[in-house]
């Protein structure tokens, strides 16, 4: 499975308004089939103050500005029919100020006031959140609300379980409108703040007792729903999650990749797989398969990350060549840049895709300004789409690649050898087995058995059954 991020607003304008929306997203489906992309997770829809949507002022709606039912309908079986799953992005431990919910507790409704959590004599009303500095106590009406994700974001009380069967009647709703599964924002702060001594701290048990309810709810809906959950922690908290959900976003991963390539460093890069894709190196089953990527929403680009095209192909053909799921943020097949100035302030890593290299044209979303991708540089979906040489042809490839070898999706992983200058480890699965090669610095020459499919990226060279290969590059060998 290949997975792509997909930030509605900013992917394809289906009326003309320069907001990306429904009908956008349906007219452009072609566009990721040709990509090679068979999973779409579409970034929250739902009505939202906010433009990002993750606070949430209506759980049981669609933002007007993307569209109605009639288009999700539309959406939906299309791609359905053209073999994309859709899963949808739920934010489900806060709500907006503006969610009728939260409005009713304001007017003093007891039954709405016991859906939040609210400081009492005991609370620190000054204590800070644990990243950032930000306050979790926000003062409202000459009360105080908590909300560990900012002033607009109050968090729900899943102490009380009400507030659990509504969530519940969440995903029925949207499970039932053809969603094909979530992802679960923010999967460990459902129970982040303890009712008991008043203060923040992670409840993981409670976390995962509620998300096991969950998921067995969504399954007996939907058998084959897509859980995938978000997790954004060390190895140590990530692993207690195991099991609960079908993927699993690899933060750790993620930077451990972008690091390496940084540094020059195949022998960091051997040492990070050991300890976050620790499932991959051994015999038992993979219960939550890795979802590895480089970027999302909530991170900077690759390219503003790394500074080197070559760089940014070489990350590519790591998270290419490697067990789990791949995913794909918008806009990174085509190296967008954008600078994330904190988690706070996502806009300028979610400007719109690029259709055309003037900057306009029918369907091109307008609601934000190419502040790091400006217009005529190569960047855009024309551009690229008639160049073999561009990053797009160049994931495609790697799509490809990925694709016709769908078995590394469940290889383990042995290492070879390393040092800091390569890596080389073997992928096998079941009768597949392929030698993969990871050359960070100065030229290697391998030798290739005959009977074998080889597949490299990046500078190389061919002699025979000799392959010279220059820094920066993979080769993969697969056995026949």
């Amino acid at each position: 499975m290949i997975c792509y991020e997909l930030y509605l607003r900013s992917f394809f304008d289906g009326n003309t308004d320069g907001i990306g929306d429904l009908d956008g997203m349906e007219r452009k489906l072609d566009y990721l089939i040709d990509l090679g992309i068979d999973c779409v997770w579409l970034l929250p829809i739902m009505s939202s103050p906010a433009f990002h949507g993750y606070t949430i002022s209506d759980f049981k709606s669609i933002n007007s500005l993307y569209g109605d039912f009639d288009d999700l309908d539309k959406l939906l079986s299309s791609a359905h029919r053209k073999g994309i799953k859709i899963v949808l992005d739920i934010p489900v431990n806060h709500v907006s100020v503006c969610h009728e919910w939260f409005i009713h507790a304001l007017q003093g409704e007891k039954e709405y006031e016991e859906f939040f959590t609210w400081a009492d004599k005991k609370t620190d009303i000054n204590e800070l959140r644990h990243w950032g500095n930000a306050r979790i106590w926000h003062n409202i009406d000459k009360r105080y609300f908590y909300g560990l994700f900012g002033p607009g974001s109050p968090d729900l009380n899943f102490e009380n379980p009400l507030v659990v069967e509504k969530i519940k009647e969440v995903f029925s709703f949207w499970l039932g409108k053809g969603f094909d599964g979530f992802r679960l924002d923010a999967a460990k702060h459902i129970f982040d703040y303890n009712t008991v001594k008043m203060r923040f701290e992670y409840q993981h048990d409670k976390n995962i007792a509620f998300w096991k309810e969950m998921r067995k709810h969504i399954l007996q809906i939907n058998k084959e729903a897509v859980i995938i959950s978000e997790v954004w922690d060390s190895p140590e908290i990530v692993k207690k999650y195991e099991g609960l959900f079908e993927i699993g976003f690899n933060f750790p991963f993620s930077y451990s990749i972008k690091d390496s390539v940084k540094h020059t460093d195949a022998s960091f890069l051997a040492d990070e797989m050991e300890k976050n894709l620790s499932s991959y190196f051994i015999d038992d089953p993979v219960v939550t398969k890795s979802g590895n990527f480089l970027t999302n929403h909530d991170m900077t680009r690759l390219y503003s990350e790394l500074g080197s095209i070559k760089d940014v192909r070489f990350a590519f053909s790591i998270l290419f060549t490697l067990p789990g799921i791949p995913f794909i943020y918008y806009g990174e097949e085509l190296a967008m840049q954008g600078k994330l100035k904190n988690v706070d302030f996502t806009e300028d890593s979610e400007e719109p895709i690029q259709w055309y290299e003037l900057g306009y044209g029918y369907g091109q979303t307008e609601w934000k300004g190419f502040k790091f991708n400006p217009v005529g540089t190569g960047r855009s979906v024309q551009a690229q789409s008639h160049d073999k040489n561009s990053f797009l042809s160049f994931v495609k490839k790697l799509i490809l690649f990925r694709k016709e070898n769908i078995w590394i999706e469940n290889a383990k992983i042995q290492i070879l050898g390393k040092s800091k200058k390569s890596l080389s480890i073997k992928l096998s699965y079941q009768d597949k087995e392929a030698l993969v090669i990871y050359n960070f610095s100065s030229l290697k020459r391998v030798l290739c058995e005959e009977n074998s499919n080889i597949f490299y990226i990046n500078n190389f060279q061919r002699k025979g059954k000799e392959v010279i290969l220059g820094p920066k590059s993979v080769l993969v060998i697969i056995r026949k």
